[in-house]
């Protein structure tokens, strides 16, 4: 038996099992979702946006309406950074919107 850590080794399989980009996109959904649960006022049940999906730097969101997304946009700078941060690398370049 070797002296690798788990995460060595999980991701040698992830990579061997042809499922990196799918680990990596459900990772940066996660973290989006975690930055946005961290930036809503204290006490608030009400969600801003919902990370669903990531490919190709573009990460999706589902807002709830389309004053919803304009908010967004004006800062999407600024909750781009938190999440790239998080990441410790920019790999979300861009968000676009599904409103429902």
């Amino acid at each position: 038996m070797t002296n690798e850590s788990i995460s060595t080794i999980l991701s040698r399989r992830i990579n061997a099992m042809g499922l990196s980009k799918q680990f990596n996109a459900a990772r940066v959904c996660a973290v989006a979702n975690e930055v946005e649960k961290g930036r809503r006022p204290e006490g608030s049940a009400q969600r801003e946006f919902e990370a669903v999906s990531y490919k190709n730097s573009v990460l999706k969101v589902r807002v709830d309406s389309g004053a919803r997304a304009h908010l967004i946009k004006l800062r999407e700078k600024e909750i781009l950074a938190s999440i790239n941060t998080e990441l410790k690398r920019e790999v979300v370049k861009r968000i676009v919107f599904n409103i429902e």
